[in-house]
């Protein structure tokens, strides 16, 4: 296609992030004339998967226009090289770092919705495998603090081979542990303490003395201080991890797809809409929205570069949408949650983080390690964390990095000017305990805040007008939130109005083929450049 002037759209999707790619997949059969911008020039808005090359050029983007990104701050240091350490950074173009990694559980509603798709053929997944907490000793006479870190047991097996616990205390985990998995049917034991604090029913009800309580709060994956963690969010959250144990195959309860993360689902959930008939646009933005006309109703939409068109929906991301358009009554301007995550290289494979699991499990890709508030210092014995610190470890199978490396990304839910050199300790702490000489070396870092709205994702729309939409993204943080597939149904369902039980449902394209219904000759899917 030559120009989009003058063209007519039943849907315009603004922005390639993993809501807006979703949309694209869920109405790739919906036989509907779908145009798919994007403002940047790679795909994945806030889940992209970049390479060090790339990661410098957005960094320069961001700093040109700051308002209209959920990123903010963001700054690269690069470790001098040094006769000890003989691993260097590899060619920029070797690795593949996601802005937003996180652990996607395999009960998670992505992963049935990608199946039922067909989406899961062109995706490989791999295990995340142990999940590791910080536990700190007590202050010396010097004021400084030592710790270790501790895996964190999944079952009753682990409990019980492990030699430190005392039988008092393996008697009590796994009292909790068989709790948690039938608690919904025990309501009587816990609805009393629904938003009291977490730490304090695992006193109160079990017994469970101070030292296991940063195990189980690491399992619950909460961003918020771990006195402020409830006890109906814990054990939602727990109960999920151990149920989503061999859902999938045995010692992992999450996975991680390869070269990227969420940036290949991107990928692929646009891919199959472009082979369904959408025409895709990177680099290019949206200057302004307004009413059509009698003649050509719908939304006016003009492009950068002049061009108009006209659409039945718009439906984007905040950053990909006009600002003068995106309203306060439809955008809940009052946005304030604020992660700050780096990313770093380091030359080592870090063995030590990734255990073979139980006989017949596969090998794991990805490890979890979470410091509790408190556990981490800006200084000696000063400055500590208040939100838990959370780091998920990436080997190179995950095709994020060169051999003989690995990438550690490290998030907490705080500002920059506060968590800057708490990941930093905590980045440090965790490679000095892998005990591996030579010291491995951190050779890259990015670090940078994600802005995102207060509350659960969303497409919100304008009071009178159904037919515009924004995807409010959730808050940044360590594990998929499944509200995402919720607001991409609700989007769905504005432009379709098909029924609930048909989203994201389809046959094979063959069998539709042999059925009479021809692809587009003209549709290719994206690649490494788009129109």
């Amino acid at each position: 296609m030559d120009t989009l002037n003058g063209t007519s759209w039943d849907v315009v999707i603004a922005g390639t992030g993993l809501q807006p790619a979703l949309l694209a997949l869920a109405l790739s059969r919906s036989n509907k004339k779908i145009l798919h911008l994007d403002s940047n020039d790679y795909y994945g808005g806030r889940e992209a998967a970049l390479s060090i090359n790339e990661i410098e050029s957005w960094i320069e983007r961001q700093n040109i226009n700051p308002s209209r990104s959920p990123f903010r701050n963001a700054s690269i240091n690069q470790s001098p090289s040094t006769p000890e350490h003989s691993v260097k950074l590899a060619s920029p173009r070797a690795y593949s770092l996601s802005l937003s990694p996180c652990v996607l559980y395999t009960r998670s509603a992505l992963l049935p919705a990608l199946v039922s798709s067909k989406a899961h053929e062109q995706l490989e997944f791999l295990a995340v495998g142990s999940w590791f907490v910080y536990q700190q000793s007590a202050p010396s006479d010097s004021g400084s603090t030592f710790g270790q870190l501790i895996r964190v047991p999944n079952s009753r097996e682990d409990i019980f081979s492990n030699p430190a616990l005392t039988l008092r205390a393996k008697g009590a985990l796994v009292k909790f542990l068989r709790f948690v998995a039938v608690y919904q049917e025990e309501q009587e034991t816990w609805t009393d303490w629904n938003h009291k604090s977490f730490v304090d029913f695992l006193v109160k009800k079990f017994r469970i003395t101070p030292e296991f309580h940063g195990p189980l709060l690491a399992l619950s994956m909460s961003s918020e201080p771990d006195d402020q963690v409830t006890t109906e969010f814990a054990l939602a959250n727990i109960h999920r991890h151990l149920t989503s144990m061999g859902v999938f195959g045995a010692g992992f309860s999450a996975v991680l797809p390869k070269y990227g993360g969420l940036s290949e689902v991107v990928q692929v959930a646009c891919r199959a809409a472009a082979v369904g008939g959408a025409v895709y646009v990177l680099n290019r933005s949206i200057d302004s929205v307004s009413e059509g006309s009698d003649e050509k109703p719908g939304k006016q939409v003009v492009l950068q570069g002049g061009d108009e068109l006209v659409t039945n929906h718009l439906i984007g991301t905040r950053d990909q949408l006009p600002q003068d358009w995106s309203k306060p009554d439809c955008t809940k301007e009052e946005t304030a949650n604020v992660c700050t995550r780096t990313i770093s290289i380091v030359g080592s494979t870090m063995d030590a983080l990734f255990p073979r699991g139980s006989e017949g499990s596969p090998p794991p890709s990805a490890a979890v390690v979470v410091y509790p508030s408190g556990t981490i210092a800006q200084s000696r014995g000063q400055g500590f964390n208040q939100t838990p610190i959370h780091i998920l470890v990436h080997s190179a199978d995950t095709g994020e990095c060169p051999r003989g490396q690995c990438v550690i990304y490290a998030m907490t839910s705080t500002s920059l000017d506060d968590a800057s050199l708490l990941l930093e300790k905590a980045v440090q702490t965790l490679i000095t305990s892998t005990q591996e000489a030579p010291h491995p070396c951190v050779l890259w870092t990015v670090k940078y805040e994600v802005v995102s709205p207060y509350g659960d994702p969303s497409p919100i729309r304008n009071e009178g007008d159904k037919n515009m939409q924004i995807f409010l993204e959730p808050p940044s943080g360590p594990v998929f939130d499944d509200e995402v597939v919720e607001s991409v149904k609700q989007a769905w369902q504005i432009v379709t109005a098909g029924p609930e039980d048909s989203f994201m449902r389809f046959v094979d394209r063959n069998v539709e083929a042999e059925e009479g219904d021809e692809l587009p000759e003209d549709s290719l899917p994206p690649g490494d450049e788009a129109m």
